[in-house]
């Protein structure tokens, strides 16, 4: 009798998320999500006349396998090449990097990644049996960088995407339209997809800072985009896949079959008020994020000798380095125990030595008031 091996996909442990499962729902105070302040139905549906009679009457019975038509006409709008049929509606930011990954990639490819990083970026490529080559932040002076030359020197004829985030979650860097368009370059000329993560995009400090959607740029671009951070809606489960490749977004496509097949119509209605609103959104969001900086600011420089920051200039997150222990992990967890205090460590990125705070949130005040006094109860008084 022959017995027949079956392979089974392994993965590695989502470090962030089953931290954030742990404790994002138990803590009193939050000084770490990467999301902006969330509102209520009520209030969503108040942005738009005649929205809450229509959400009403929403038909409940299956929808379009990539979005609804009208979804993704909304969607659109936040790209200026992309037209709708380029778009694949997917439950949050997380399916369409797996979908894109199981129907791009073979296990004998090589992919670089832009790290730390959002760690399915990574490891869902490596379950597939991908080598995986890291392109690491460095710092001058306090500022992180992607080296362009080391991300060219790493690239080889096996070499089928690079992995991006842009806005970089969790140190709020953002590449300039020349280090962007280097980038596009480098991939175009050895025939490489880009894939960005684009989740943060829109909530530039500054209108000047705002680059191209990868998607829009470069005719092998990916990018995904969702209403959990930028729009503050994670509740909405509702995210995108936006390229021009269609070979690409056909695969996807038809693996999204095997996945969630479909989108829940009152989220998909739901999201389409909030992008036709978007420009409200956002504009709150921001100015969430401008109360609460400069309040980060003053903290970092009353405490220089023991915190040191890059304020960035896009994005609800910064990446801070601790000056007086690597013990990130420890730090963290003493200050959820003393304070509940949720900070997210450096260690959940393999990043020792940091934590990454977010200010996208209207309680940052209080959290951040908070995590003063452990401080100097813990810290300054040793």
């Amino acid at each position: 009798m022959s017995v027949t091996k079956t392979t089974s996909m392994k993965i590695k442990p989502f470090k962030l998320e089953r931290y954030y499962t742990l404790h994002e729902h138990t803590a009193k105070y939050s000084l770490c999500n990467s999301d902006c302040e969330a509102m209520t139905i009520a209030d969503l549906l108040s942005l738009e006349k005649g929205a809450k009679e229509a959400f009403d009457t929403t038909w409940l019975g299956y929808t379009h396998t990539q979005g609804s038509p009208e979804l993704r006409q909304d969607i659109s709008t936040i790209y200026s090449k992309i037209k709708p049929e380029q778009l694949i509606v997917c439950t949050g930011a997380q399916e369409p990097i797996f979908l894109f990954s199981h129907a791009v990639l073979n296990a004998d490819d090589e992919v670089i990644v832009q790290t730390p990083c959002y760690q399915s970026l990574q490891s869902v490529p490596e379950s597939i049996g991908c080598k995986v080559l890291k392109w690491n932040v460095h710092y001058k002076e306090n500022t992180p960088c992607f080296d362009i030359g080391a991300l060219k020197s790493m690239i080889s004829d096996k070499t089928k995407v690079i992995y991006l985030n842009a806005p970089h979650n969790p140190t709020g860097f953002l590449f300039t339209k020349e280090e962007q368009q280097a980038i596009i370059d480098l991939a175009r000329t050895n025939n490489i997809i880009i894939f960005c993560d684009e989740v943060y995009r829109e909530l530039e400090h500054k209108p000047s800072f705002a680059i191209p959607a990868f998607a829009d740029a470069y005719e092998n671009g990916v990018s995904i985009g969702v209403m959990s951070k930028a729009y503050g809606l994670p509740g909405l489960r509702i995210g995108w896949l936006a390229t021009q490749n269609k070979a690409i977004s056909e695969k996807i496509a038809i693996l999204k079959e095997y996945t969630t097949i479909c989108n829940a119509a009152p989220s998909e209605f739901l999201a389409g008020v909030a992008l036709r609103n978007r420009h409200t959104i956002l504009e709150k969001n921001l100015k969430i994020i401008q109360h609460n900086l400069p309040l980060y600011e003053t903290f970092f420089a009353k405490y220089e000798d023991l915190f040191s920051w890059y304020k960035p200039n896009a994005g609800p997150i910064a990446f801070v380095k601790m000056q007086f222990t690597t013990d990130d992990m420890g730090f963290a967890e003493q200050a959820l125990n003393q304070k509940g205090i949720l900070l997210l460590p450096g260690g959940i990125y393999d990043f020792k030595g940091y934590f990454r705070i977010g200010f996208g949130r209207r309680k940052i005040p209080e959290a951040l008031e908070q995590f003063e006094a452990f401080v100097v109860e813990n810290i300054l008084a040793n």
